[in-house]
């Protein structure tokens, strides 16, 4: 009686490891097709620390999200060419009033289409260069005054103010932007990311200073970014 058991618990044994064993290769075969193929989708969400250099605004003090759809393309074995397309928030942000400017906030929302080149270390990250081509759907000022009250304009260094709506009307309605990212691979599904993005062109005179010919700005952006992959 003991060896018939013994001979049943060796055969469930063996079918159990059998089974185990096929079901490992069947997901190593899964998980070296998804590897091979060319096209691969991603999901990205993340936020932006950003500011706009040139108005007088210094510090990554803007917060702002950073989110859309993308595709990989695969054109050798290491290197491919991604596209997304993004709901992106930049702008400035300004710490405190004073008695000679206001205290502001410049919100700057662009619908982005980004193309990149990258490089696939499989032992380490996604690096990538690209650039992206960003068409401005929102852009609103509010100032405070130096108790933190609302105000319909902006104070100038030199003395003199400027409505919020003309301020904001000084800048373009594209941002053409160069971009690098470094991305961390985690299980081949998720990433994380971090990117730079800097105006190539101004993106606006803002009238920092009350003459449109010397208040050129630009976006200035720095992104943390999750990332799946599928």
């Amino acid at each position: 009686m003991r060896n018939i058991c013994l001979s049943i618990f060796l055969i469930i044994s063996c079918f159990l490891q059998a089974q185990t064993s096929t079901a490992t290769q069947t997901n190593i075969k899964e998980d070296n097709a998804k590897d091979k193929r060319r096209f691969k989708g991603m999901v990205i969400a993340g936020f932006n620390v950003a500011q706009v250099d040139g108005d007088r605004m210094g510090g990554y003090y803007k917060f702002g999200f950073n989110g859309g759809v993308g595709a990989f393309a695969m054109i050798k074995k290491k290197f491919s060419i991604s596209a997304e397309l993004l709901y992106n928030m930049k702008g400035a942000r300004s710490q405190l009033s004073t008695s000679r400017v206001s205290s502001r906030i410049i919100q700057l929302d662009y619908a982005e289409a980004p193309i990149m080149f990258n490089y696939h270390d499989k032992k380490l990250a996604i690096f990538g260069l690209g650039f992206s081509f960003g068409g401005l759907i929102r852009q609103k000022q509010l100032t405070f005054d130096a108790f933190g009250n609302e105000t319909g304009q902006l104070k100038l260094p030199n003395g003199s103010f400027i409505s919020n709506e003309n301020y904001v009307a000084g800048y373009k309605k594209y941002d053409f932007q160069f971009i690098g990212h470094v991305t961390f691979i985690i299980k081949k599904i998720i990433g994380i990311q971090g990117r730079f993005g800097y105006s190539i062109a101004p993106i606006g005179v803002g009238m920092a200073d009350g003459n449109l010919k010397n208040s050129k700005q630009w976006n200035n952006v720095l992104s943390l970014r999750t990332m799946y992959i599928f």
